[in-house]
């Protein structure tokens, strides 16, 4: 059974709280070059939920 789409979203945008946190440490620790691929993976989730989020609105497209 799939989750209600409220539920999704609540827990879409934790996530995306969660990102924008480890982004602000990211940013505040001067980019470091360890950290930058765990940036490019945020980024690309990031993507992924922008996706997710359009998929979910679609059915109210005429």
């Amino acid at each position: 059974m799939q989750r209600p789409i409220g539920e999704r979203i609540k827990e879409l945008r934790e996530e995306i709280a969660s990102i924008r946190n480890a982004n602000q440490l990211y940013i505040q620790a001067g980019k470091k070059v360890l950290d930058a691929a765990e940036q490019e993976r945020r980024i690309q989730r990031l993507q992924e939920i922008l996706d997710e989020l359009m998929s979910l609105t679609d059915w109210k497209k005429p």
